[in-house]
This record gives structure tokens, C-alpha cells and sequence, in this order.
């Protein structure tokens, strides 16, 4: 995911508010820590018209997700939601959150096959390929993003 990077957020920063991303086939929205799910659904269906409401369930689940479970559902907290079209058939959806809520955990999305109705069995069923990745800054975690891709061939 090369060229996402963005400056941190400074406090009189309003949100949620889309991303100014580097390449054109990239489109990203930046949520703060409430669980108002409207812009994010708004912006799903603006991002990917045709395949808006599977993107749009997907993301809602990672980012409740992420507001559940890490630091990013604290006050001050954001989640970071990234689309990249660069493979049009295969776009790549990035949602980044803020680490685990307490610092000396090792916590990481777990798949629950026990559970067909949770949220990473929903991701699995919605998706060809999701998995994660985190930010270790040498005592913690600092962010962990959950990539997902989705196959625009398939019926799903």
C-alpha cells in the first residue's frame, strides 16, 4: 500500500473526512471514534457503485471491529479506511486502527470457524482473501490493518 501515507491528524480536524491519497485509484476516509456508520456506508457506495453494499458490509464489520476491540473506539481514536482500484477486478480494501486497547497484548483478528455469523466468517464469505498486518514499534503494537480483497467477477 505504498503512497497512502498521510500526516497524522491535528486536532481541529473534522470528521470523518476522505483522504487526499496519492495515486488516482486510490480513495480513503478517515473516521474518528464515534459509531456513526452513515458516512462510512455513504462513502462505500460513492467508492465502488456497483459493489458498494458488499464493501460497504465488510468495512462497517472491520471498523466496528476496530472500534470494539482497539484504540481507535477511545476518544481521540480514528480508523483509517482505504480502497485501491489499482486491479480493477480485484480491488483491495485496507482498514488500519489504532493497536490493541492494552499495550502489552498481543491481539490480532481471529478467525472463529465456529461461528459462521462472525465478523471475519462474514469477511471470508463477502471476500477472495483478507488477512492483517500490524506496526510494532519495538514494546506494542501501534496500528493493525486488515487487508481484504474482493473478486468483482464473482457473484457473492
Amino acid at each position: 500500500m505504498n503512497g497512502t501515507q498521510q500526516r497524522p491528524p491535528a486536532p481541529q480536524d473534522r470528521y470523518p473526512r476522505r483522504l487526499r491519497l496519492e495515486h488516482p485509484t486510490q480513495h480513503g476516509i478517515l473516521l474518528d471514534h464515534t459509531r456513526d456508520y452513515r458516512p462510512l456506508t455513504n462513502w462505500c457506495r460513492s467508492a465502488l457503485p456497483s459493489h458498494g453494499a458488499r464493501l460497504s458490509k465488510v468495512a462497517r464489520l472491520l471498523v466496528e471491529n476496530s472500534h470494539q476491540h482497539s484504540r481507535s473506539g477511545l476518544p481521540g481514536g480514528t480508523v483509517r479506511v482505504v480502497l485501491d482500484q489499482s486491479r480493477h477486478l480485484l480491488p483491495h480494501l485496507f482498514v488500519t486502527d489504532q493497536g490493541p486497547l492494552e499495550a502489552n497484548t498481543i491481539d490480532y483478528p481471529r478467525l472463529n470457524a465456529r461461528d459462521p455469523r462472525s465478523g471475519l466468517a462474514v469477511v471470508e464469505k463477502l471476500s477472495v482473501y483478507w488477512d492483517f498486518s500490524w506496526d510494532w514499534d519495538g514494546q506494542r503494537i501501534k496500528s493493525t490493518t486488515m487487508q481484504v480483497v474482493f473478486d468483482l467477477t464473482a457473484d457473492r
